[in-house]
């Protein structure tokens, strides 16, 4: 059995974070000592991990809880859950397209001002100037 604090350095998050999802029901509920301060098990750990997996991939709060409340409800919710996970999982994919495209246009953007910095001239190029060489292709192109 871990404290709250133990938890939170387990998992990385606030004590803070730790009492909001049990509060919104993220969370199975959670032993108490007789002193009543929380007592989180492994698999309290392992679920707070699978939550953390959930917001990893920007699942909002509501989603998540309707998961839980599903899990919590044994496997005749299964079909449900797994349109939610399939859900989950295209989300992801599409959030891995768009970061990838900002990585690419990112490094775009690095090699033309590494090109920049290697002229002198380059400093002197107002914001439009610079937008223009750059959706053209580089530096003194119209």
């Amino acid at each position: 059995m871990f404290s709250a604090k133990e938890a939170a350095e387990i998992t990385g998050l606030s004590t803070a974070t730790l009492r909001y999802y049990e509060k919104e029901k993220l969370l199975p509920p959670i032993a108490r000592t007789t002193q009543k301060y929380r007592q989180y098990s492994d698999e309290d750990i392992e679920w707070i991990k699978m939550i953390q997996c959930l917001r990893g991939a920007n699942v909002p709060i509501h989603s998540i809880k309707k998961y839980v409340s599903l899990l919590r409800q044994g496997s005749g919710t299964i079909p449900q859950r797994y349109e939610m996970v399939l859900d989950y999982k295209k989300d992801i994919e599409s959030q891995m397209s768009d970061l990838k495209n900002a990585l690419a246009l990112t490094q775009s953007k690095l090699m033309f001002y590494q090109e920049i910095l290697k002229q002198p001239c380059g400093n002197n190029m107002t914001y439009l100037e610079e937008w223009h060489s750059f959706k053209n292709g580089g530096i003194g192109e119209k």
